[in-house]
């Protein structure tokens, strides 16, 4: 299979460090899974998705190669192998190669004596990736999908969207997290998966752990008046809401009423199917272009998140305070994802060269008229 990749120099060079003819090595693999089994800071189902793509990816192709035969040959063999005989998606071969190009790096850095003189998978050409643009609610259509939420998630709902939180994040929220007087919210938590179990850690990034205003109106609505290490938001049976309880037990009824909608369907908004919202005439008649318009959007948990993100940059919220509340790691991640919805500035540059635009147009008339015969002497011509 190699030798179909890369060549039959390339492949002499491996038989050659197979044989010993250089000096002690490690497998590619067995260093992988080295650097995989001591690495910190990363959670059990992250390292367990690390040995995956060993087992699965790179064994077979090039694990049993000599760490210092792997060069920028092999890596971009690779990836072809990947993307073309496996089958895998751009932004799948992104987190793979991902991986392999830290733990290479890691070998270069090995002390005291390096493993290999450089990392050969820095500056391979990945496919092209390019992130699906995200759905957002406008006004209508978040009025609309809130009354479509059973009512005790409705004020979870709002307030998942004005904090900008992600769904680990306000589940694993205490009452003494919020200030009911200031509206500020301490978020140094979150609920992440460890297998079958639920852990509780830090936020995704170090800007994570943040500080954030909501509106006091979103407060009134929620219930503060108990024990500070009660959890802010929670089950029937008083266990964390995390993403997929949410997903499961408050976003997928609501979308289902929403495709019920749709059809005409009034079943779901009977007392027989425990309904105790809105008369779904009344949101027929009231919503019925945002009905058709959410029909085709990807609705998710996380759209409130980016809804609350977006709307804030879209009525001029300066960029970097809204990636601070946002918990981004930087301001670039902030614009590269959500940038295209602040469209202040951009509205603002268009009057600025609007300006220009009349002196520009006359000058051009004036032109165009002095060039041009008069018409009395054309015609007598």
């Amino acid at each position: 299979m190699l030798l179909e990749h890369v060549g039959v120099e390339q492949a002499l060079r491996v038989l050659g460090a197979q044989r010993g003819d250089g000096p002690e090595h490690v497998t590619l693999s067995q260093w992988l899974r080295h650097y995989t089994d001591r690495l910190t800071g990363i959670q059990e189902d992250v390292r367990r998705q690390y040995h995956r793509y060993i087992r699965n990816d790179i064994d077979e192709f090039m694990g049993f190669l000599p760490i210092q035969a792997i060069t920028q040959d092999t890596d971009a063999a690779w990836v072809v192998y990947l993307e073309q005989d496996k089958g895998n998606a751009p932004k799948t071969i992104q987190n793979k190669h991902g991986f392999l190009c830290a733990g290479m790096r890691a070998a270069m850095h090995q002390r005291p004596t390096p493993l290999i003189p450089f990392n050969p998978c820095a500056g391979t050409r990945l496919p092209r990736w390019d992130a699906p643009e995200m759905d957002i609610f406008d006004n209508d259509e978040w009025e609309l999908f809130e009354q479509l939420l059973a009512p005790r998630w409705r004020s979870q709902a709002e307030f998942g969207l004005v904090s900008m939180a992600r769904p680990g994040e306000v589940g694993a929220l205490l009452v003494r997290d919020v200030n009911r007087r200031t509206g500020a919210v301490r978020i140094n938590k979150a609920w992440k998966a460890a297998g079958s179990k639920l852990k509780l850690g830090k936020p995704k990034s170090k800007r994570g752990v943040r500080t954030v205003n909501v509106p006091l109106e979103t407060l009134d609505r929620l219930d503060l008046s108990r024990p500070g290490d009660e959890l802010l938001f929670h089950t029937v049976l008083g266990t964390p809401i995390t993403a997929a309880i949410l997903h499961k037990d408050a976003w997928q009824p609501a979308l289902r009423r929403l495709e019920a909608l749709t059809r005409g369907d009034f079943s779901p908004f009977t007392r027989r199917a425990h309904w105790q919202g809105a008369d779904p005439e009344h949101l027929l008649e009231r919503f019925a272009l945002a009905v058709e318009e959410l029909r085709v959007k990807r609705l998710t948990p996380y759209t409130l998140r980016h809804t609350g993100i977006s709307w804030k940059l879209q009525d001029g919220v300066p960029i970097f305070v809204v990636s601070r509340d946002a918990g981004h790691e930087s301001v670039t991640t902030t614009d590269r994802r959500y940038g295209h919805n602040d469209r202040a500035a951009s509205e603002s540059a268009a009057q600025v060269i609007a300006s220009r635009l009349p002196r520009v147009r006359a000058e051009m008339r004036t032109q165009t008229a002095d060039d041009l015969p008069d018409l009395a002497e054309t015609r007598s011509a």
